[in-house]
């Protein structure tokens, strides 16, 4: 008796416990990444005869996408503590789009798509949204159209925008399309064709015939064709009459068959044709990695919600990679349904404060959710990277390691994986190369201090050389002796009482030792052809000598002392001879 009661108190001890802790610590969710599907549109069997958009049925779908999406993680009026899947520190009412960042493609039926769904999200707030800057000057209030209708700022990125391979990374890409092509013309396609042969013609004779050759009503078009009977299922009464549900599904299935073939993750040993089929979910885990990693650098304050919209092989390839299709999990292997969302959760178990603070890196973990489509707004999980069903969630660092292990982290990465062509890709290799040029030129630290300490020295001696000469010129010009037969100013030498001209000397060379032996009293010495005061004559000089002095002349302008002598010079008149006695 003792004994159960004991058993019985440990039990509710435990409960009690257990109740305690679940009070006391829940979860709480910092941040959202959501990929969804397009909603109904035109097929691209029909896209030469009207512009492929999206159709209000699948504009519907996504809204009603975006309620489900505003149920789960948006407050709906509640304290934004009371529900374990409401996203921290997230307005329910006011659209902030510093909180919500939205990416789809050009395309009328992607960027239709997005705002569908955020009509769905945020709804019209009415005056509940009024803001101080709602009322005008004479005091009035003013909303938005349409019942204060919110307006979602959409990031658009076309085929030229480097981020377009986040949602659209097999296009552009050489590689996968020379991969698919290689798949097409195999032996397993071929094989698949053949089977398939008979159930094809049956279709094109039911309702393809006046959309397509029959030539190409086979297995490689499976995709085009189920798009193309799944609108008509929807739009066209007369086509829901002309097929079997069975004929349905099987469309389908070769649909999700192809697709899966074309997009799943190969072995990363086999070629690299082989290996690229999954590009498209490669560049999408680069942009889960890049939105949690912006939320844990900025404490939950940026990256809160992230929405961005595709098509559904993107969906397939992320879903092979993260290994979720198995043979307990077949339903994984197929195409997700129009408006589906891939969901990822980044969370952590919180004791329960009012305001959280963000938690640490270790204490943060990621769950992966699928809402496939909108006619349930079930949100089931499932476990990643081959966990059993009781790995719900796992830890962040987890996580992160294993998309680093396929992801594509860069747009230059994905140029040369795909060798692709793109504008982008381009400017990208000029850079690259520009880059690798500059690397080759830079040489090891002792050559260039080699290198720099030979250019200074030349430099010097370049300079040292410049100033000798300089030195060597300003002393020859210093050191001439003037001529005594001329006048120096108001300075007059004793020569300069009388010129007379004694016995001139005639010579025909030029003697360096007859300046000693002039005696003063004997005048102007006349030499042979040799002519004198040429530089203040203004006539050239032939001699090395003569263009010394001409380069002197020209250097600087001549003193005072030397113009007045210059003047003067100029003004003498060459000796006569005298015909009277």
């Amino acid at each position: 008796m003792f004994k159960n009661r004991s058993i019985v108190q440990i039990t509710l001890w435990l409960g009690f416990l257990s109740l305690g802790w679940a009070q006391e610590y829940q979860q709480t969710i910092w941040g959202i990444f959501a990929f969804t599907t397009y909603g109904d549109k035109t097929p691209s069997l029909l896209a030469d005869a009207r512009p492929r958009v999206l159709s209000d049925y699948g504009a519907n779908q996504l809204a009603d996408a975006g309620t489900a999406f505003r149920d789960r993680y948006l407050s709906s009026g509640k304290d934004v503590n009371n529900s374990p899947s409401t996203i921290q520190y997230l307005s329910a009412t006011v659209l902030d789009p510093q909180d919500v960042e939205i990416f789809a493609s050009t395309d009328q039926f992607a960027i239709a798509s997005a705002q569908a769904f955020m009509q769905g999200l945020y709804p019209p707030v009415g005056q509940a949204g009024l803001e101080t800057s709602d009322v005008t000057a004479n005091g009035s209030l003013r909303i938005s159209p349409l019942n204060g209708y919110q307006y979602p700022q959409i990031l658009t990125l076309g085929q030229t925008d480097p981020q377009s391979t986040i949602l659209t990374g097999n296009e552009n890409c050489p590689i996968y399309q020379a991969a698919e092509s290689e798949y097409q013309n195999g032996d397993y396609a071929h094989g698949i064709s053949q089977i398939t042969n008979a159930f094809y013609v049956r279709l094109w004779n039911e309702v393809l015939s006046g959309v397509m050759d029959e030539t190409s009503a086979n297995y490689l078009n499976a995709v085009e064709i189920f798009e193309y009977i799944e609108y008509e299922m929807i739009h066209n009464s007369t086509v829901q009459t002309q097929l079997t549900e069975a004929e349905i599904r099987q469309a389908r299935w070769w649909a999700d068959h192809y697709t899966y073939a074309t997009n799943h993750q190969s072995d990363f040993n086999k070629s690299t044709a082989e290996s690229i089929m999954s590009i498209a979910g490669q560049t999408l885990a680069a942009s889960i990695m890049n939105a949690f990693r912006l939320n844990i650098e900025e404490s939950g304050t940026s990256q809160k919600l992230s929405l961005l919209f595709g098509g559904s092989d993107t969906a397939v390839a992320l879903a092979s990679l993260l290994r979720l299709p198995s043979d307990q999990q077949p339903n994984l292997y197929c195409r997700p349904n129009q408006g589906a969302s891939l969901v990822f959760e980044l969370f952590s178990f919180q004791a329960g404060e009012s305001y959280p603070a963000y938690p640490a890196v270790d204490d943060l973990y990621v769950r992966f959710l699928i809402h496939n489509g909108t006619s349930n707004t079930t949100f089931s999980p499932y476990p990643m990277f081959g966990h059993g069903p009781s790995h719900e969630y796992i830890p962040y660092t987890e996580f992160q390691s294993e998309l680093e292990s396929f992801a594509t982290q860069s747009t230059q990465n994905w140029c040369r994986q795909c060798n692709s062509e793109a504008i982008f890709c381009r400017v990208l290799d000029d850079e690259r190369a520009y880059a690798s040029m500059g690397d080759r030129k830079q040489m090891a630290p002792a050559v260039a201090g080699i290198i720099g300490a030979v250019i200074m020295l030349a430099i010097i001696g370049v300079l040292g050389a410049v100033g000798l000469c300089i030195w060597a010129m300003r002393k020859r010009e210093t050191s001439r002796t003037p001529s005594l037969g001329g006048f120096k100013g108001t300075s007059k030498l004793a020569s300069d009482l009388d010129v007379t001209f004694q016995g001139p000397h005639w010579t025909t060379s030029k003697n360096a030792n007859d300046r000693s032996k002039i005696n003063t009293a004997d005048g102007i010495v006349i030499r042979g052809h040799e002519r004198t005061g040429s530089w203040e004559m203004g006539q050239p000089k032939d001699t090395h000598e003569d263009l010394e002095i001409a380069r002197h002349s020209s250097l600087s302008a001549p003193d005072d002392e030397n113009e007045e002598e210059w003047r003067i010079v100029r003004g003498l008149r060459a000796v006569e001879a005298r015909e009277s006695v």
